[in-house]
């Protein structure tokens, strides 16, 4: 754990132990390292090189602790010593920690070069510097793109000394327009290690002038770190962070809450429950959020707690109104498997503000956004350059004043601790930023005159959270409805009208500043518009009185379906709505009933036509296809009749479906079983169906001549290609006059006495093989000239043609 997570450096300068031997250097070196102590450590391991300068093992131990110090600039040039070296094999890592020192100097292009050094040369030794080497070449090359397009309308400036110090200065805070912030600038009194620590507590500062410590020495133990400082809505309690140091670098932290007065003075602290701190792990950085939809407060903070998804995480825990605190929740929407850290969410816009390194960065902690999103949260945005720099920034808040804001860097500019090693420690710099507040200006015209529609109704809302009601104007007396919304949300405008249609418009607001004014048009159409319905009968075209004519909106399913019927009339008149789907059906006794979908035109303004035509009952069965086992009836024969009726070959030919079955499996091969199932399913849904659907036919046919109608039929036979033509054509022939056959027996040949008075006529129209279609085998030998579904679609009759 970084000692930035409440400060940066914890140390100044050591006493320097002269006339060392090299050995006691580099143990000491070791020593000051384990313990984290890196300055120490550096300052050791670059004494030691004055032996010998050119040794490769001290120049890499030197440069990795100028490293872990944040001396960047002194760490890159020995990493490149070592990697000038003979030996530099010893040490195969050297590349990629020479691209870390360079990215985070902002030096991204001879960081790529190092990077993709590392990848070239040591790609197989440590998978996990690999990935992380592959991430920050895509990093480096996007921040170049970041620099290229800096935010706009962003002034940033570091606060001046009389704020920051050489120690790091961080978590700022406004408090009744005081500045509070935790500074590490305190000696350790209690410390009795060489060198000395320092402890942070919390400053405040009036219109950023000299600081004063905020609570007393004896607020807490000597010895321990006080930092933090996060009120509740009301102002009355706040949070911070006590925290015990482990080692020269890393600390342990608990959260605390206190009471406060009108004056800012805390009350003796509490210690948050064990859900929320635990003696194992740390606990840190809080911030308070008052959650208006959940009429809640909610405490954010960080941890390295167990079941997090690596490093640091943020986590939060619902306060309820007798104070006690929920389970925390691990904030995993936004975590990553690196640190995330410093969270901060800003209740007027819904987002919360943290630190990350486990994004494509500009190189150290960037500061991200995320926004709350009706129970879920927004992927992360990187705030960009200029707030963004390849250092590490965290600790970003805005006030009360959506125009500034704060945050902590150890970016360029920054106190060192000391000029030689050039180590950075975090100060407070304060961003001024465009206001957030937009106008928005919603106008109403009608859709096709584009005048003023007054009397219209606009609800505003906020897409970023669905669940808010949304803000509603009726203006009676102009087209104009005024909002005040926020920059970077999304929103949504509805216009609406009795006896139109809305109009809906979706924007973005922008970036503060970008767009101070936002102006929209909506434009509503005619509600309702005429539909004109004309029956007809398919047979004859004569205009079909009589019919039931029914409506149903499908774009309304709670509207009940409209019905007209008139005997006296084709004609009927519907109200419809522009831009709805509905389905159109007419029923008459005698004829198929009959549908058609439509959609009426967004744009129609008056009548529409739609016309139905009805077929009588018979009619509405054409075609009926007829299907027959090969050469059936009567194989083998060049005889043009047959005894047999259609109903007792296809009985013989349903019967072998299992063998058609088999055979086209062994055609097809190892294929999907949907393809292999086709057979299956031409046997069901065509000879089957086909079957069914002529025996209806049948009964139709009989009532309508019992009622005097006069029919043609014209029967057509179709043959695969597997005989001669000659042959093919006279078996067509016999499959027709099967289907005559039937015609005959039909009802003990009660269809007879119709054929002989001329009432019922049946013309013949046999194709034999020439219209099949081409890729049809004719060899007998081969399974596909009978067993296909294309052959066996051919060996059919149909009944196409009905006249009056």
């Amino acid at each position: 754990m970084k000692s930035f997570y409440i400060g940066v450096l914890s140390i100044l300068c050591f006493l320097r132990l002269e006339g060392q031997s090299f050995s006691a250097l580099m143990a000491a070196g070791e020593k000051s390292m384990a313990s984290k102590n890196y300055y120490d450590a550096y300052t050791k391991f670059k004494e030691a090189l004055e032996f010998d300068t050119l040794d490769v093992h001290v120049l890499y131990k030197t440069a990795d602790a100028a490293r872990l110090l944040g001396s960047y600039k002194l760490s890159a040039g020995y990493f490149e010593k070592v990697l000038k070296h003979e030996q530099n094999n010893l040490y195969p890592n050297t590349s990629f920690w020479l691209g870390q020192t360079r990215q985070i100097q902002g030096d991204y292009k001879n960081a790529i070069i190092a990077y993709k050094a590392y990848q070239t040369e040591h790609s197989g030794e440590d998978p996990h510097l690999l990935a992380i080497a592959n991430k920050e070449v895509l990093a480096c090359d996007w921040a170049i793109q970041q620099l290229a397009n800096p935010v706009q309308g962003v002034e940033i400036k570091r606060l001046s000394d009389v704020i920051n110090s050489p120690y790091s200065d961080f978590a700022p805070v406004l408090w009744k327009e005081q500045l509070l912030y935790s500074s590490l600038r305190f000696e350790n009194k209690k410390s009795v290690y060489i060198p000395k620590r320092y402890v942070s507590s919390v400053l405040v500062s009036e219109k950023e002038g000299a600081p004063e410590k905020l609570v007393s020495d004896t607020f807490v133990e000597p010895g321990l770190n006080l930092a933090h400082a996060a009120f509740n809505k009301k102002h009355n309690k706040v949070y911070y962070t006590i925290c015990e140091d482990i080692n020269d670098y890393d600390k342990r932290c608990d959260l605390y809450v206190s009471n406060v007065d009108a004056n800012n003075k805390w009350s003796k602290g509490t210690k948050l429950p064990g859900n929320i701190n635990g003696s194992s792990f740390t606990t840190t950085q809080p911030n308070l959020a008052y959650i208006e939809d959940k009429n809640s407060e909610v405490l954010y903070f960080v941890s390295n707690r167990p079941g997090g998804k690596g490093g640091l995480d943020i986590y939060y825990s619902y306060i309820d109104s007798l104070g006690n605190y929920s389970e925390p929740i691990n904030f995993f929407d936004i975590n990553t498997n690196l640190d995330d850290i410093t969270p901060f969410y800003y209740e007027r816009t819904k987002t919360l503000y943290y630190s990350s390194k486990g994004h494509l960065g500009m190189g150290g902690y960037d500061v991200y956004s995320s926004k709350e999103m009706n129970e879920h949260w927004s992927t992360p945005k990187n705030l960009g350059v200029p707030i963004n720099s390849s250092f590490d920034d965290v600790y970003f808040v805005i006030t009360d004043k959506d125009t500034l804001s704060y945050f902590a860097s150890n970016r360029t500019g920054t106190q060192f601790l000391d000029d030689a090693t050039e180590a950075c420690c975090l100060d407070l710099f304060k961003i001024k930023m465009k206001s957030c507040d937009i106008k928005l200006d919603a106008l109403v015209y009608n859709f096709y005159t584009k005048a003023d529609l007054l009397g219209a109704t606009v609800k505003l809302y906020d897409m970023d959270h669905p669940n808010a009601p949304p803000v509603v104007i009726t203006n009676d007396k102009t087209n104009q409805f005024n909002y005040s919304v926020l920059c970077d949300k999304n929103y949504k405008l509805i216009g609406s009208k009795q006896g139109y249609t809305s109009d809906t418009i979706s924007l973005y607001t922008g970036q503060p500043g970008e767009f101070p004014v936002i102006s929209k048009k909506l434009f509503l159409k005619p509600a309702y518009a005429q539909l004109e319905v004309l029956t007809f009968n398919r047979n004859s075209g004569v205009p079909l009185n009589g019919v039931t004519v029914v409506l149903l909106d499908l774009d309304d399913p709670t509207k009940p379906p409209v019905t007209y019927q008139s005997d006296s009339s084709n004609q009927y008149f519907f109200s419809v709505i522009p831009c709805h789907r509905y389905k159109l059906t007419g029923a008459k006794e005698d004829f198929a009933t009959t549908g058609v979908n439509f959609a009426v035109d967004c744009g129609l303004d008056g009548t529409m036509t739609q016309k139905l035509y009805l077929p009588t009952m018979l009619f509405s069965f054409l075609p009926v296809s007829l299907y027959f086992d090969n050469d059936r009836p009567d194989p083998s024969t060049l005889r043009l009749t047959t005894n047999l009726a259609y109903s007792s070959t296809y009985y013989t030919y349903y019967k072998k479906k299992d063998l058609f079955m088999n055979n086209y499996s062994k055609i097809v091969g190892e294929q999907p079983d949907s393809v292999k199932n086709a057979m299956d399913v031409f046997f069901e849904e065509q000879i089957k169906y086909g079957h069914e659907r002529f025996n209806q036919f049948l009964v139709v046919l009989e009532k309508d001549l019992k009622r005097g109608k006069v029919y043609e039929i014209f029967v057509k036979g179709y043959a695969s290609p597997l005989a001669k033509s000659n042959y093919n054509f006279n078996l067509s022939q016999r499959r027709i006059v099967a289907i005559y056959n039937e015609f005959y027996k039909y009802h003990n040949g009660i269809l007879k006495k119709y054929i002989k008075n001329g009432q019922l006529k049946l013309s013949q129209k046999p194709f034999g093989e020439t219209t099949a279609p081409p890729g049809i085998s004719d060899n007998r030998q081969d399974l596909r000239s009978i067993f296909t579904v294309e052959a066996s679609r051919e060996r059919r009759v149909e009944i196409i043609e009905i006249k009056e």
